[in-house]
């Protein structure tokens, strides 16, 4: 089979600290190679390192055949590699043949854009695929995530790419979506694609992959074949011990203070919605994508606009216009969007904790905030290279510690978790899982929003189900199975 991409002894350091250390890759011709391991092991480095943006220290780079000794990101797109990050990278207000084509348009022997041509050759494209729920003259905000990552790949195959490098490509997606970008995943390698597949998905790799590359620590511990292995040898080299022990969080008898919530709605995604949580109670919400559970909890956090409804916290009733004054009445929301809603990404982390901490003070004082930070940095195990690295050079996980740790710098009342652990590697949900356990313990206020079932049944005291903007039932996690989850989501008896 033609050898497409190959890495040999692979090395890369920052700072005198070795972060890759002797990494072999092969991809062979409608290979699909998952690239898996714990945030922080090397995986975002190595992709950097292929796709061209970063030169390894050593280690040679073959492409198709050919050794290269440097390369930049252009050389590599022409040569055919195309690499897919989980954040959308396209225009949301053009079309999604103006996407397609962007920075290589067809154009009128006038000079214009001769749109009907590009909209005619992305429609045989996404035909190819059998993406015919997609027409190249739809704006791409009418799109789903799912469909919008569909439309990265086509613009990735319209440039003649033999290699597709993705990155969580089902990080934001509910299970439909995920199931459809599975689907064109398996099509692509059938159809002699080489894909190099990132997820902490381990169910998605087994399903997907064909060999997997097991990362721990910048150092390759395992190459597995997918007929030779299972997931508990995977996640066994991932993070060095048995899924079996795996978190499993303590149960305790909830407090007597009482959130409630009363006919909260907006005028298109969340109707009529009202339930009652108690202090020291984990309340999921679970639904599909597009059900409204994040709807509903930014209209609670103040971020959007409600039609109506009435939030009552130990019986009185809390007005809240925007999130500020939630963060002042102890409310505190974090975001699925880490990076576009959570962070200050060019800053450092320190001041990413101390963010909402130092907005309420007239004066800082320096060596009692570096105290506090380093008092965080420890207590939240964030993997940094100090409180003044930028937030962003964060792993994944260590960058939702962060957000964390500022909310809880200033001890709130109300916790709301939306998609805590996404894109976060097996060992940090263990630790985050932690977290809000603990804020549980402490009689606090907790809503949790999760797409993963397993999460949500293993976390959750009690489960509001949410479907088409509706709250729809409320179960006891004791008495329900994924199975019931799925048919309640569906509406399905």
């Amino acid at each position: 089979m033609e050898k497409l991409l190959e890495l040999k002894d692979v090395a890369k350091s920052y700072s005198g600290v070795e972060v890759l250390r002797g990494v072999n890759l092969l991809l062979k011709k409608g290979e699909v190679v998952c690239l898996v391991g714990e945030n922080g092991a090397g995986k975002s480095t190595l992709i950097k390192i292929i796709s061209g943006a970063i030169a390894p220290d050593r280690g040679t780079r073959i492409y198709f055949g050919k050794v290269y000794d440097k390369v930049h990101p252009r050389q590599v797109i022409d040569m055919g590699i195309a690499t897919i990050y989980q954040e959308i990278d396209l225009i949301d207000n053009i079309s999604v043949a103006d996407n397609i084509f962007l920075g290589s348009e067809i154009k009128t022997k006038f000079g214009f854009i001769d749109g009907k041509k590009q909209e005619d050759q992305a429609n045989e494209l996404l035909d190819e695929l059998k993406l015919t729920h997609i027409r190249g003259s739809m704006l791409v905000k009418q799109l789903s995530t799912a469909q919008k990552q569909c439309v990265q790949i086509v613009k990735a195959l319209k440039n003649k790419a033999r290699v597709l490098i993705l990155d969580e490509p089902t990080a934001s997606l509910g299970d439909q979506e995920t199931k459809l970008l599975l689907e064109l995943v398996k099509k692509l390698s059938n159809a002699g694609i080489g894909i190099i597949y990132i997820s902490h998905y381990i169910d998605e790799l087994f399903e997907v992959g064909d060999t997997f590359l097991i990362l721990k620590d910048g150092e390759q511990t395992a190459l597995r074949k997918k007929i030779e292995t299972n997931p508990e040898e995977v996640i066994r080299d991932m993070i060095g011990r048995d899924a079996s022990s795996f978190y499993k969080r303590e149960y305790f008898q909830s407090g007597k203070r009482t959130l409630e919530i009363k006919n909260y709605e907006n005028e298109k995604t969340v109707y009529n919605v009202s339930f009652k949580i108690k202090s020291g109670e984990i309340f999921g919400l679970g639904g599909l994508v597009g059900a409204g559970r994040t709807e509903l909890v930014r209209m609670l956090y103040g971020a959007d606009t409600k039609k109506g409804g009435e939030l009552y916290i130990d019986g009185k009733l809390v007005s809240i216009k925007n999130p500020k004054e939630a963060i002042e009445k102890g409310i505190f929301m974090i975001s699925e969007d880490r990076k576009g809603e959570g962070l200050l990404g060019i800053r450092s982390v320190k001041e990413n904790i101390m963010l909402t901490h130092n907005e309420r003070r007239e004066w800082i004082h320096l060596l009692q905030e570096e105290e506090r930070v380093n008092k965080a940095i420890e207590l939240f195990n964030i993997k940094t290279a100090g409180m003044d690295a930028e937030v962003f050079s964060l792993s994944g996980g260590n960058q939702q510690k962060a957000i964390i740790a500022r909310c809880v710098e200033d001890m709130g009342e109300v916790y709301i978790f939306d998609e805590p652990t996404k894109g976060v590697d097996v060992g940090a949900k263990e630790e985050i899982y932690g977290y809000i356990v603990n804020l549980a313990k402490q009689d606090k206020f907790i809503i949790l929003i999760s797409s993963d079932m397993p999460e949500l049944l293993s976390m959750s005291d009690r489960i509001g189900i949410m479907r088409e903007g509706h709250l729809v039932d409320v179960v006891n996690t004791k008495e329900v199975n994924e199975e019931i989850l799925m048919r309640e989501y569906l509406g399905v008896k």
